[in-house]
């Protein structure tokens, strides 16, 4: 049966594949995008419906409300998939780049879900946030965009909790590198953020500069993934997340894609954020003791995923 869904941030990349991987099977489309150009190329391609639409624009949202439920078809999904990356020291954002960050990344999900939750609810729906790996890892120059991305798993929990109850699900899907513009779009501020870099940063972010001049070679197939040699996934593994996230009789909370390398690196993160957590009087478990609580929690989600009956 076909199902409406409404993807933000539909242009390119991540957006773009997913709205053709929904349209392909059949589903109608939303496609929610900035530019004019991109509104006419998007309207040509069966079973999608371009609309403009900027996550951070409370006139162009309501005006899209409107219109999708003018529509008839109602909204069975929305994808929070709008966002920006970018980089820079801390001290070289200025206070409007790092609001505008946070009102993409983090108020863009929030609006668009409040705005569109009555037709969610009437179709007891999904919503699917499109978080990042960097909603768990963190390193110096990424500090604001895993800010974000920290900051929407946290809405993603609540919220879920909150609509689970009226049969609304929430997932949030966490790619690690993925092909796309992301990086290219965001290299002009990126660069300016590093120009502005102050003592102590100045020598280093020069260094990064001049590094420009003499991009890395592409990735060697032969040699094993590292922080030097990363090995961005196709678009796809995001867009069979998404699906599932949306169509599933039991979707999931999160849906951590993309390499090997990446997904350890996620992994020994959250191991070293428990061993923290139990370094303290009150929480000491042994290690048989953490051992026995993991076992728990897998029983618990096996039983859970059982098929009913």
């Amino acid at each position: 049966m076909q199902k409406a869904v409404l993807i933000t941030g539909a242009s390119t990349g991540i957006g773009r594949h997913l709205a053709h991987h929904l349209a392909e099977r059949d589903h109608l489309v939303y496609a929610a995008v900035r530019k004019e150009a991109d509104l006419a190329a998007l309207s040509s391609i069966k079973n999608i419906i371009p609309i403009k639409l900027d996550v951070t624009n409370l006139e162009q949202i309501e005006t899209a409300v409107t219109f999708i439920t003018r529509q008839g078809a109602g909204l069975y999904g929305l994808v929070n998939n709008a966002g920006l990356g970018g980089l820079g020291y801390f001290t070289t954002w200025s206070e409007a780049e790092f609001q505008q960050i946070f009102d993409v990344n983090v108020a863009g999900p929030w609006r668009m879900s409040n705005a569109f939750l009555d037709l969610l609810l009437a179709a007891q729906g999904r919503i699917v946030n499109i978080g990042s790996q960097g909603g768990t890892v963190s390193k110096k120059l990424y500090g604001p965009y895993t800010m974000t991305k920290h900051a929407l798993e946290a809405y993603t929990v609540a919220l879920n909790e909150e609509l689970r109850p009226f049969h609304v699900h929430v997932s949030i899907v966490q790619p690690g590198g993925i092909v796309s513009n992301i990086g290219a779009n965001g290299m002009p501020d990126m660069v300016a953020r590093l120009r502005r870099a102050r003592p102590p940063f100045a020598d280093e972010a020069q260094q990064i500069l001049a590094s420009f001049d003499n991009p890395p070679a592409p990735p060697d197939p032969e040699a094993p993934e590292s922080e030097t040699n990363r090995k961005p996934s196709s678009p796809e593994i995001v867009a069979t997340a998404v699906y599932h996230a949306l169509f599933a009789d039991k979707p999931k909370l999160r849906y951590m894609v993309g390499t090997q390398w990446e997904g350890d690196r996620v992994i020994n993160m959250l191991i070293q954020r428990l061993l923290d957590a139990n370094d303290s009087p009150v929480h000491n478990y042994s290690r048989a003791e953490l051992v026995a609580l993991l076992d728990q929690h897998l029983q618990a989600r096996n039983e859970a995923a059982a098929p009913s009956g």
